[in-house]
């Protein structure tokens, strides 16, 4: 191999492990984001207004949003998210992830209970996607949360997701609480992501019932055409309002990016052969 064509192979190995592989995102559309609170319409976006978050439906900056969102993204009633687009970021365990994050700002102020969604308040929180198995390596997953984020770093929250499980090597629902004060993730159910035949959008549902404990539960339904024709639940709870009075409402996309010494070792590696192929002797 020749000089230059070493060098060329060198250049896109680097931008392929400097770079989450496009390949192995997750793109996926929503196409409803709904709040309820004590029964009642907290908020709703249907994403018809092709104003893309931070705008919501009344048109001002309803959201926060961590990573890219194109200004062409909302378009025929559905907000299309890619993890590549995403900010790094990190989980409760400190595993570096790219995320596209949207989280609604709603009250936090605890002094004020009857604004936001506080803890004297039953909620339900559900997002609508359009159908996506996200698959590996990446551990790619899209999701809908309760964080009890207020600005920064979250302590704890309780989020549903469709990932890719790389213990069994295929899709999964799964619910979960990450405990960023322990350093925690836990595993509350999880069920095969199988969509009936006929199926175009899952449903994924996290609903506090009752104001008399702080338990939070994880559902989801496939639809065809906007009716159920199958779904699950999960038994298990996770527990919010830790400390915290309130909870923020937020669904994303994310990915698993390398972790930076291992990225480090393999441009290194990667280095040092196209060094020695460019110097060797004619």
């Amino acid at each position: 191999m020749g000089r230059h064509s070493v060098a060329r192979a060198f250049f896109c190995l680097t931008l392929a492990a400097l770079g989450p592989s496009s390949a192995h995102a997750i793109e996926v559309g929503i196409d409803d984001f709904s709040v309820l609170r004590n029964g009642a319409t907290f908020f709703d976006d249907a994403f018809a207004d092709g104003l893309v978050p931070p705008s919501g439906p009344n048109g001002i900056a309803t959201y926060n949003v961590s990573g890219t969102i194109p200004g062409t993204a909302e378009s025929g009633g559905i907000l299309l998210l890619d993890s590549a687009n995403g900010d790094v970021s990190a989980n409760a365990t400190g595993d570096p992830r790219l995320s596209v994050r949207v989280r609604l700002l709603s009250n936090i102020d605890p002094a004020n209970l009857a604004a936001g969604l506080k803890s004297d308040d039953t909620l339900s929180l559900s997002g609508i996607f359009t159908l996506s198995a996200p698959s590996g390596p990446d551990n790619a997953e899209y999701s809908i949360r309760f964080n009890d984020a207020s600005g920064g770093g979250a302590h704890q929250l309780v989020q549903l997701q469709v990932r890719f499980n790389p213990n069994t090597g295929g899709p999964e629902i799964r619910y979960l609480l990450q405990d960023f004060d322990a350093g925690t993730i836990t595993t509350l159910g999880s069920a095969p992501f199988a969509p009936p035949s006929g199926a175009d959008r899952i449903s994924l549902t996290i609903s506090r019932p009752s104001v008399l404990n702080n338990d939070f539960l994880g559902s989801f339904s496939y639809l065809a055409g906007g009716s159920v024709i199958g779904g699950g639940s999960f038994a298990t709870p996770g527990q919010m309002f830790q400390g915290e009075d309130f909870v923020r409402a937020e669904f994303n996309v994310s990915q698993a990016i390398p972790e930076p010494g291992t990225l480090a070792l393999l441009l290194a590696g990667l280095a040092g052969i196209a060094t020695t192929r460019i110097r060797r002797p004619r």
